[in-house]
């Protein structure tokens, strides 16, 4: 038997019981009035009582309409345990835990907004970096481009270049054939990470400038990776209103390069 029953079989029996209490106080009254109908301190006392157990009647009732309600909104839960001897444990105790309202999980989203170091205006700012990668010209280390941040925390650095290990080099714009980005050749890509608290998914749509129905643009422009003679990397969104690294030089030498993207055929 489960714990809501227990709990609602309990309740059917104080009714019982107060309605027994009710028909012998009643008994009582006709008693009275046969042997002292002028007794009329004890007969009121007596109504008094019964009026109180009538009001008490009804708050239980109310008591058990409650949980019949409360059994209906919880199809499909499991009502009983299982101790450490295999026989069933009841859990009436935990029922009103089972009932507390639980609050919606609050839903955020973060994103990179690559070649710009500030976030539009409905999102919040986390940090502002530059873009960086591996070497264009060696076959190891990471395919994903990274947001590195102006001020890096190091843990137990060692002087000196070591051995193996994994490399990580700036970037820089390879764009003097590309006329919206002409300014930008050869200069370090900033980048931002962006925060949005009233949505949980985001994606990028390559070769459209609008979102499907329903969702919202976060910003638009040019896919960017690395040439096509190079090693490979991931496509990513430049915002179309790129900045650079402003204290940066020229030309920091070889690193990373975003190229812009153009569809080819398939024998072009």
């Amino acid at each position: 038997m489960s714990s809501w029953n227990s709990s609602q079989c309990g309740h059917c029996r104080m009714t019982n019981m107060l309605a027994i209490s009710v028909f012998v106080l009643l008994m009582t009254i006709s008693a009275c009035k046969g042997q002292d109908e002028t007794d009329l301190d004890l007969v009121n006392d007596l109504l008094q009582k019964v009026e109180g157990l009538t009001r008490r009647l009804t708050s239980l009732k109310k008591e058990a309409a409650l949980i019949r309600k409360s059994m209906d909104t919880t199809e499909g839960k499991d009502v009983e345990g299982r101790g450490d001897h295999g026989k069933a444990e009841d859990i009436d105790g935990d029922f009103e835990k089972r009932q507390l309202p639980t609050a919606a999980p609050a839903t955020s989203v973060t994103y990179v907004r690559w070649g710009n170091k500030t976030c539009p205006p409905h999102a919040e700012f986390v940090y502002e970096g530059v873009i960086g990668g591996s070497h264009i010209g060696y076959s190891g280390g990471g395919a994903n481009y990274l947001c590195m941040s102006y001020k890096p925390t190091y843990d137990t650095p060692s002087s000196g270049a070591q051995g193996s290990r994994g490399r990580l080099y700036g970037s820089q714009y390879y764009t003097n054939d590309f006329e919206p980005f002409n300014q930008l050749y050869l200069h370090d890509p900033p980048c931002a990470v962006c925060r949005v608290t009233s949505r949980s998914t985001s994606y990028t749509v390559p070769a459209r400038n609008v979102c499907p129905s329903g969702w919202n643009i976060e910003y638009t422009g040019y896919m960017m990776t690395s040439a096509y003679t190079q090693k490979r990397t991931r496509f990513i969104c430049v915002e179309e209103n790129a900045d650079y690294v402003f204290w940066t030089s020229y030309n920091q030498g070889s690193g990373a390069y975003l190229y812009p993207v153009e569809v080819r055929s398939v024998n072009g």
